[in-house]
């Protein structure tokens, strides 16, 4: 007998279609099996799925609780972080060796896991816990018992630490001869002995580095192991040295000097430790010294290390924006770069609070530029799949009300302390806005425009034009040509910049299509020029758009192209500081002759360690009839050196085919001590697609901003170029 529901044997969904609301806001849809036999009700797929996730999530919970995690420093943990990472203390625990260990593993096995990581023998290895002083330092505090050695290590975390049975922190002493006899019993072999540590510091080279750790007695004195220490620095025997304790660095460091006369326990001095020695300048003039001794320079480290976590709270608090407009096109395309729009290192960069709403931003930039609020319109760039850099879309008016930190998370999910705009405005005379800057309706297409000229081999940006996308290239030929300054009757011919890497794209436009049949979207190039169709096209070397661009991405090294901007890869944080002028002086030493054959051109860059740039250009001078020039990447060209090469100023305009030999000497000249000049030299044949050679990695960043080595004073640096041109050429 049928009622009033009639189901087949295969599945099939439901829901009761009389209910109330509410019956209806929490109504459930199953899943209906029928047999002839049975019927069965089934959870739907989703409610399966969050349960089964739900169990795996607790699954591994569990898990977790089964397991512990083992960070074990050792002295090359210490040797490699002191002096470079960290100044303080002994080391940075996220840095070291981690170990994922059940809880329930005797320490004994853990010991053979660690012989396996490190090649030391079991019998070697001997272990101290960790602990946090009342002075906030973090230092080795008693060697483990033989009794704890043998429990599990789970239950070795409880003991050394109430409040995270979830990690563990060792440090691994051992001490091996060159046939892996232990030297001694590792670990302490009676209770009078003291593990201290030692650093290395030069007042010279302003540097502190670490030079191993001792077990001293507690009633034997500093004065026992100056020897061990001066063996241990590289210094001869009658070499003098004093020693300080580095005792505490918050709220305020404390570093004293340590009485070689008294006994260690006189001293104070327990487990974990650290003794700070350095040449004894009792002898030489002190003034000489920035940081003398020790606890100056460690007051000086201390006071650098707060004011950087004062500018990385702020930098939280702040975003740049980077805002692009046409005068940054027009001064860039075909100067500076040939390929996309901008060098957003160039344009005016804002620093402003995250939380300061858009419309206010847009205010300051009125101030800046003198465009009432009204007229501006904002538009995102984006980063396309063929690796161009465009401006996207135009900000929404909901957007325009958000703060600017919000408006970046939404633009870029990477990083969110810059944002790039492009500032579309178009203005009469009077300042009246001839539209209403930004699109008026959704086909709308903005296209930036580019002029190419065959006979000069120049390509510049003459505008930008809102499209709809119903209509035709044809229709915008007359505006193209009044923005060329082209006569009404005057043929061009129209081409698309598509992409320049891997390799250059760039296709002609029919101007019959409409815009949208021809693929072009907002931030679209187009390249336009006369056409050549009643012309010899043999008398030019580049008669098309197409054939310039592959030649001028050809001539560019790989290694410093003008793609998007750095800032867009980088995993470092770009410096929160406006964008200053570099202030340069040249000089140029020659032969006494208008032409020399060689020379040497000196370039002194100031304000060094504020440029905001990726690269920078020094003057031109003359060598064997050509211009040159010194060319830097001051933050380096993708490499954490300082970049320097030597540029053929005029290689644009030279003619087709030229080349010329040069050997050449680069340098970055010591200011102080003048021994630590560091000079590269080099030759090579410069022609049309080479015409700059030098040395990427010319020197490492930590090298050139040590004081002890003279490179930067008063933020300036020095730099040298030797050029010599064979007289044969």
């Amino acid at each position: 007998m049928k009622g009033p529901f009639s189901f087949s044997t295969f599945s099939t969904s439901f829901s009761l279609s009389q209910s109330t609301p509410a019956q209806q806001s929490c109504r459930t849809c199953f899943t209906v099996s029928r047999s002839p036999a049975t019927t069965i009700l089934t959870p739907p797929m989703d409610v399966r799925v969050k349960k089964e996730q739900n169990e795996k999530e607790q699954e591994v919970k569990a898990e977790a609780c089964f397991y512990i995690m083992i960070k074990v420093a050792r002295d090359e943990d210490l040797g490699e972080q002191i002096g470079k990472e960290i100044y303080f203390d002994l080391v940075d625990h996220d840095k070291v060796r981690t170990f994922h260990i059940q809880k329930q593993m005797p320490f004994t096995q853990f010991k053979e896991e660690v012989a396996k990581a490190f090649g030391i023998p079991v019998p070697f290895q001997r272990y101290w816990l960790w602990a946090k002083r009342k002075n906030h330092t973090y230092r080795p505090d008693r060697a483990l018992t033989a009794q704890e050695e043998i429990q599990p290590v789970g239950e070795l975390r409880e003991v050394s630490n109430k409040w995270n049975n979830d990690e563990l922190k060792l440090f691994l002493e051992v001490e091996l001869c060159l046939d892996l006899r232990p030297l001694h019993p590792p670990g302490k072999t009676t209770r009078e002995e003291i593990l201290l540590f030692l650093k290395l510091y030069d007042p010279l080279k302003e540097t502190i580095r670490y030079v191993g750790r001792l077990s001293v007695r507690g009633s034997g004195k500093p004065l026992d192991i100056k020897t061990k220490l001066k063996e241990l620095a590289g210094f001869s025997p009658d070499e003098e040295i004093e020693l300080f304790e580095e005792i505490r660095f918050e709220p305020s460091v404390m570093c004293e000097k340590i009485d070689s006369m008294l006994s260690f326990s006189e001293c104070q001095l327990e487990d974990g430790d650290i003794i700070c020695f350095q040449k004894s300048l009792q002898n030489l003039c002190s003034e000489q010294f920035r940081f003398p001794e020790v606890p100056s320079f460690l007051e000086y480290m201390h006071n650098r290390q707060e004011q950087k976590g004062k500018e990385k709270a702020e930098a939280c608090l702040y975003t740049m924006i980077k805002v692009a407009r046409d005068e940054d096109l027009g001064e860039q395309i075909g100067k500076e770069i040939y390929f996309d729009l901008v060098d957003h290192d160039k344009v005016r960069t804002f620093h402003i609070q995250k939380q300061m709403p858009f419309t206010q931003f847009k205010e300051e930039v009125a101030k800046a530029f003198g465009i009432p609020v009204p007229f501006q319109r904002y538009w995102l760039w984006a980063k396309r799949k063929n690796h161009t850099y465009r401006p996207d879309r135009a900000l929404t008016a909901q957007e325009e009300i958000q703060p600017v930190g919000e408006l970046r998370e939404v633009s870029n999910k990477w990083n969110n302390d810059e944002l790039k705009l492009f500032l579309e405005v178009e203005l009469c005379l009077d300042l009246r806005p001839l539209h209403p800057p930004g699109k008026t309706t959704r086909e709308e297409i903005l296209l930036y425009l580019k002029l190419y000229d065959p006979l000069k081999e120049t390509i510049r940006y003459v505008g930008r034009l809102s499209v709809r996308g119903s209509g035709k290239p044809l229709d915008i030929k007359t505006k193209l040509k009044e923005l060329a300054g082209f006569s009404p009757d005057e043929e061009i011919e129209l081409f698309e910049e598509i992409r320049f890497e891997p390799s250059v794209m760039c296709e002609k436009i029919d101007s019959m299509l409409s815009f949208s049949e021809c693929q072009l979207e907002d931030g679209d190039i187009i390249c336009f020029q006369k056409s050549l169709q009643n012309l010899c096209s043999e008398q030019f070397r580049f008669p098309e758009v197409p054939s310039f661009l592959e030649y001028m991405h050809n001539r560019q090294p790989e290694e410093h192209k003008m793609l998007v901007p750095s800032s867009d890869f980088s995993t470092k944080k770009p410096q929160l500081i406006e964008v200053a002028p570099a202030d340069t002086t040249n000089r140029v030493d020659g032969q006494a002759v208008d032409d020399p054959a060689s020379a040497r051109f000196t370039w002194t860059v100031d304000k060094f360690s504020r440029l905001n740039v990726k690269k920078l250009y020094s003057d031109a001078f003359n060598v064997g009839g050509y211009k040159w020039r010194i060319l830097i990447f001051p933050k380096g060209n993708n490499a954490d050196h300082l970049s320097i090469y030597l540029d053929v100023a005029d290689a644009a305009t030279l003619p087709y085919g030229w080349s010329r030999y040069a050997q050449i000497s680069l340098a970055v000249l010591d200011q102080v001590h003048g021994k630590f000049t560091m000079r590269k030299n080099t030759k090579h044949q410069f022609n049309a697609s080479k015409s700059d050679w030098g040395f990427t990695s010319f020197i490492p960043f930590t090298e050139l901003h040590d004081p002890g080595r003279g490179y930067l004073v008063d933020d300036k640096i020095i730099l040298e170029a030797d050029v010599s041109m064979p007289k044969s050429q």
